[in-house]
C-alpha cells in the first residue's frame, strides 16, 4: 500500500518515461508470479493425479491463468483501469473470438500447405480416433487460456497502456520487443524465429487496434498454436505439445521447414505475416486515415 501511495503521490503514471518503466516492471513481475504459482500448481496437481505427458501439457498451458490474474490485479489496483482497457469487451465476445480462431487456423494451414509445396514438409501419418478427439477438446480450452494470457499481458496491458500514454508506434515497438524477449529461453530459437515472433507481435497489435478488443487476437493466437502443435504435430515455439492428428516430417533447410522451432521458424510464416501486417496497416492508417504517431483512442 505504501508503494502504491508513493506511485500516486510522485505522479509516476503521468510521466511517459516512468510510465513505460513501471509497465515493464509490472509485466516482469506478472511473469515471475506466473512462474512461481505455475510450479506450485503443477506440483499440487501431480500429487493427486498420475503423471503423463498429456496431463503435463494441460497443466502447463492452463497454468497461464496465473499470468492473466496478476495483470488484471495490477491494472485495477495500480493503474485504476477497468477490464475494458485490457480489451475485455462484452460486445461480440464469442463472435470475435471465433472469428480470430478461424483466421488463426486458416493462416496456419495455408503456411503448412505452402511448405509442403516446396517439399519442406511431408505428411508421414494421419491418425483419427475417438481418444484423440476426446483429448483434443481440453487442448482447445487450455490453448485458449495460454493464448489469451500472452495477449492480455503484451497487447491488452502493454500495447494499449503505452499507446494511450505516448503513441501507437511506441506501444507496438515496446510490447513487440517484450513479447519476443518472453521466448528467449525456448528451444531452437534463432534469428529467423526471433524475427517471426517480433512480426507476430506487430500483427497481433494491429489486429487488436483494428478489432478494438482482445478477443480476435486471442482467438488467432490460440488457434495458431493449437493447430501447429496438436493438429500438425509441429513444435510450438520450440516446444513439443503431444499427440496430433497429422504427423509431419521436415526436410531441407530449417529456414524453410522451421526446424526445431516449428512453423514460426520458417520464412513462409515470416512472409505471410509481412503480408498481413501490410494489409492491416493499410486498412487502419491509410484507408482509415489515422497516424501511427497518434495516441490510441479506444
Amino acid at each position: 500500500m505504501i508503494i502504491l501511495n508513493s506511485i500516486k503521490e510522485r505522479g509516476i503514471l503521468k510521466n511517459p518515461i516512468l510510465y513505460v518503466v513501471l509497465t515493464l516492471i509490472v509485466s516482469y513481475l506478472s511473469i515471475l508470479f506466473s512462474g512461481v504459482f505455475g510450479l506450485f500448481y503443477g506440483f499440487m496437481f501431480f500429487n493427486v493425479f498420475p503423471f503423463s505427458d498429456y496431463l503435463l501439457t494441460l497443466v502447463e498451458l492452463s497454468g497461464f491463468i496465473f499470468l492473466t490474474l496478476p495483470v488484471i490485479f495490477f491494472s485495477k489496483v495500480i493503474y485504476k483501469q477497468p477490464l475494458s482497457s485490457l480489451g475485455f469487451t462484452k460486445k461480440s465476445l464469442l463472435k470475435d473470438y471465433l472469428k480470430g480462431w478461424l483466421y488463426g487456423a486458416a493462416i496456419l494451414v495455408i503456411c503448412v500447405i505452402i511448405m509442403m509445396m516446396f517439399g519442406a514438409v511431408r505428411i508421414s501419418k494421419i491418425e483419427f480416433n475417438g481418444m484423440l478427439v476426446l483429448q483434443f477438446i481440453p487442448l482447445i480450452i487450455v490453448w485458449a487460456i495460454q493464448g489469451n494470457a500472452e495477449e492480455v499481458l503484451t497487447r491488452g496491458f502493454m500495447l494499449t497502456g503505452i499507446s494511450r500514454k505516448i503513441n501507437i508506434l511506441t506501444g507496438i515497438v515496446i510490447s513487440s520487443i517484450f513479447f519476443s524477449a518472453m521466448h528467449l529461453g525456448n528451444n531452437g530459437l534463432d534469428i529467423l524465429p526471433l524475427i517471426d515472433l517480433f512480426l507476430f507481435a506487430i500483427f497481433a497489435s494491429l489486429l487488436m487496434i483494428k478489432s478494438k478488443n482482445i478477443w480476435v487476437a486471442s482467438g488467432f493466437h490460440a488457434a495458431w498454436n493449437c493447430f501447429q502443435g496438436n493438429v500438425f504435430a509441429f513444435p510450438v515455439s520450440g516446444t513439443n505439445t503431444g499427440n496430433a492428428f497429422i504427423h509431419v516430417t521436415t526436410h531441407g533447410p530449417s529456414w524453410l521447414s522451421g526446424g526445431k522451432f516449428g512453423v514460426e521458424g520458417s520464412m513462409v510464416s515470416i512472409l505471410i505475416q509481412i503480408i498481413l501486417i501490410a494489409w492491416l496497416y493499410y486498412d487502419i492508417f491509410i484507408k482509415g486515415k489515422k497516424r501511427i504517431t497518434d495516441k490510441l483512442d479506444f
